[in-house]
């Protein structure tokens, strides 16, 4: 049993695998579309800006737009982040999006609040995930 436990263990990205925190959460649902969940993640007046694509969605702008995403990225997507920075309900991570025919890094800057993203503020700063 401990052999299975740590063998499915090293099939789930680290980042996945932590402690159950809001960003965990927020990219495991974004990995798998789990639309739900990402809905109950986003606080009701949320904003989602993707700076390099010059679009400012609120929360059921970007929940509409899933099943984009969901055709874009396919079924091998994984996401992996490192948290840079934390203060007070902001939190900094960089962000790789390991898609099926190309990587993206990224820079995402979340106002959390209450367990709730109020704002996912995303640059793509690589068009790689060297050293992540």
């Amino acid at each position: 049993m401990q052999l299975l436990l740590a063998a499915m263990a090293l099939t789930v990205s680290p980042s996945l695998a932590d402690d159950g925190t809001v960003l965990a959460r927020w990219f495991d649902a974004l990995r798998t579309t789990d639309r739900e969940a990402l809905a109950d993640l986003l606080a009701d007046d949320a904003r989602i800006i993707l700076n390099d694509l010059g679009i400012e969605q609120t929360k059921e702008e970007f929940l509409g737009s899933l099943d984009a995403w969901e055709e874009a990225t396919g079924s091998g997507t994984d996401i992996r982040y490192r948290v840079e920075e934390e203060l007070d309900a902001e939190t900094v991570v960089t962000v790789c999006y390991d898609f099926p025919s190309n990587s993206v890094l990224t820079s995402e800057r979340f106002v959390i609040e209450e367990e709730s993203i109020r704002e996912s503020n995303q640059t793509q700063i690589a068009e790689s995930c060297d050293g992540l």
